[in-house]
């Protein structure tokens, strides 16, 4: 087995995890998130409110990106490539 699989059945999905993989408590954390972004789905803002939130998220990176990621990247990595990553679109 892989680490994870997801299967579609109609309108439903499966998902399988290798518990040795991932703890319980992080695979909560990925259900928490997912519910948050259902019910920000829901809640269907406007514009104006999303861009406040990207804002405030990219704002929040650039002045923490290096902190959060100290002794994870080494010298030889493409840091402005590999923050890119992180940074909310």
């Amino acid at each position: 087995m892989t680490n994870f699989s997801i299967q579609r059945i109609k309108n439903q999905a499966i998902i399988k995890v290798d518990l040795s993989f991932i703890n319980i408590e992080s695979l909560n954390r990925l259900f928490e998130r997912l519910r948050i972004e259902e019910l920000i789905q829901k809640a269907d803002f406007m514009d104006d409110v999303i861009e406040i939130g990207k804002d405030i998220k990219r704002t929040w990176w650039q002045k923490n990106r290096n902190e959060y990621l100290k002794g994870v990247i080494n010298a030889d990595c493409d840091y402005a490539r590999f923050t890119s990553f992180f940074e909310p679109k």
